[in-house]
């Protein structure tokens, strides 16, 4: 009798082991507390910025309207909110750089946990056709920034999302483990917390004038010009080295084909976003950005099968047609080959504005 008690004393002693380590770990990094002292300059702490901005914007008496995305998604709220009396709309933005559609999903079940913050959702596009540059299934960059948001019950979703079986277990380990993952933040902040508190309580007096009101470069690409056919491209001087051959490989590219993978993922992740919101008043409209400073000739025409157009056929979003932003595709809006500088930015905000207050104009007027 003896002798089977200590054999079942090891596991006994090793799950009671593995409830205290889960449990040390949900006290430190699962209360919101770690979260709050993360490195504002870690991909992480960036994003917990940016929601925080927006979580803690007053809400108006006007239609509320927030935009997700990326870097490219050229929304400047405090252009567009000039003119709210005109349009009805007021806009927040949670479009963090480098962040994908399911990041957006778990980025918008922060800032709107209920559903019932917003009248409208934009959605960005570079394409509405199901073209990729990178693999974004098996993005591990996504686990980064996503780090702060993940709840154990994510575990099923996010880690099955991940096509590869390495980032399934990196995935795994940023859900259950968060303890090792934000241990190198830890050491960090272990050896200089005072530093860290005051890098953090500046970040929170000032993070809505350094990235939320923050004016772009001024600078612009004009005067640059391409020459198709011989794949060369004449740029201003004042690009360094590094961006103009940068700038010169984006332009040059040869346009990826359509992608079924692609066109899984946005099913998977944008499907997921509208399947939170279906039934709510918030509807989604979906935009597709101004290209670049200049344009090549030879694109193919769009595909009415994209995922984009199938949820609108469906009516789980609107989209806004393709060309209406064509206009700003010029070099004097653009700092590089994708991002529109402050002058680019001014004017798409005051153009995004002007459209999503006519779409949404039948509701339009105080809440």
């Amino acid at each position: 009798m003896a002798l089977v008690t200590r054999r079942f004393s090891v596991p006994a002693r090793l799950g009671l082991a593995l409830l205290l380590f889960f449990a040390l770990d949900a006290l430190a990094f699962r209360t919101g507390w770690y979260v709050s002292i993360l490195e504002p300059n870690s991909t992480a702490g960036f994003l917990r910025t940016y929601l925080n901005i927006e979580k803690q914007r007053p809400i108006g008496r006007y239609r509320q309207v927030l935009a997700v995305g990326d870097s490219r998604m050229g929304l400047k709220t405090r252009v567009a909110n000039l003119v709210t009396g005109n349009t009805g709309c007021e806009f927040g933005t949670i479009a963090v750089p480098g962040t994908t559609p399911r990041c957006w999903y778990y980025m918008l079940r922060e800032v709107d946990p209920r559903c019932d913050r917003y009248d409208a959702i934009l959605v960005p596009f570079d394409s509405y056709d199901d073209r990729a540059w990178e693999r974004h299934a098996d993005r591990d960059l996504d686990l980064n920034y996503l780090m702060p948001l993940l709840r154990v019950t994510d575990l099923p979703r996010f880690v099955l999302s991940y096509p590869s079986w390495t980032n399934r277990g990196r995935a795994a380990e940023a859900v259950l483990l968060k303890g090792l993952v934000y241990q190198n933040d830890f050491q960090a902040f272990l050896a200089s917390p005072r530093t860290r508190l005051q890098f953090v309580r500046l970040q929170e007096e000032h993070a809505r004038e350094w990235y939320y009101d923050a004016a772009w470069d001024r600078r612009s690409l004009a005067g640059m010009s391409v020459d198709w056919n011989a794949k060369t491209v004449t740029l201003p001087v004042w690009l360094p080295p590094e961006k103009r051959r940068e700038t010169e490989h984006i332009l040059l590219e040869d346009t990826k084909p359509i992608s079924a993978d692609y066109t899984s993922y946005r099913r998977q992740w944008l499907g997921a976003i509208l399947d939170r919101y279906r039934g709510t008043r918030t509807r989604f409209i979906f935009l597709r950005l101004p290209r670049g400073p200049v344009v090549r000739p030879d694109l193919p025409p769009p595909d009415p099968n994209s995922m984009a157009c199938q949820f609108a056929s469906a009516g789980r979003a609107i989209l806004l047609p393709e060309h209406t932003f064509d206009s700003l595709e010029r070099p004097e809006l653009f700092g590089d080959a994708l991002h529109l500088n402050e002058e680019g930015g001014y004017e798409f905000s005051m153009m995004l504005a002007g459209e999503i207050g006519r779409l949404l104009a039948p509701a339009q007027g105080a809440r």
